[in-house]
Order: structure tokens, then sequence, then C-alpha cells
């Protein structure tokens, strides 16, 4: 008996609550990607098949998460920026100051 073999994909995403209002997207996901079955003597046919599935799934998987991310972006764009503190610049002169101390 043989035996099927394939790589198994499955995230639950937990957003921001407003990242999933209006959204078609699912939070959850599982994938099979089949392994063809390949000659088990022959391991460079083996995992030339196994680099495919491996492929399909990273591409499958990248393409969700880039949906996800364009939607939380767009939230993110959104929001109101923040105007930066002012001890921020006072921390890169330090820095810069201690490098110079070093050299």
């Amino acid at each position: 008996m043989t035996q099927t073999r394939s790589i198994k994909i499955s995230y639950d995403l937990q957003p921001p609550e407003e990242a999933s209002v209006g959204t078609n997207l699912s939070t959850f996901k599982s994938y099979a990607f089949p392994v063809p079955a390949t000659n088990t003597s022959d391991l460079k046919e083996y995992y030339t098949a196994l680099r495919e599935s491996l492929a399909a799934a990273k591409n499958q998987v990248g393409d969700d998460l880039t949906e996800w991310r364009d939607a939380v972006g767009k939230l993110e764009l959104s929001k109101e920026s923040k105007p930066p503190k002012k001890g921020v610049e006072l921390d890169d002169d330090e820095e810069e100051e201690e490098e110079e101390e070093e050299e």
C-alpha cells in the first residue's frame, strides 16, 4: 500500500478587529500540497518533486498573507500619524558622539 505524501499548512491569524471588519478574507486556512509519488531509489527525482510542492505552498500562503497585509496596511494609512518625540534626535546625537570617542 502506497502512502500519499503531502505538505500540510494551517494558519489562524488574529488581526486587529478593525482589520477583519469589511474584508472577505478568512482568518483561518488549511492547505495540503501533495508531493507526487516518485521512484524511491531516485533521490533527485524525489527532491525535485518535493521542491515543487514546497514552492506551491510558499506561493499560496504568501499570496494569502499579502492580501491581509494590504487590508491591514490600508487601515494603518488612515490612522493619524503622531509627531516624532523631541528626545529621539538627542539620542541619535549621543550615539554619534560615542562612535567618535571609540575611534
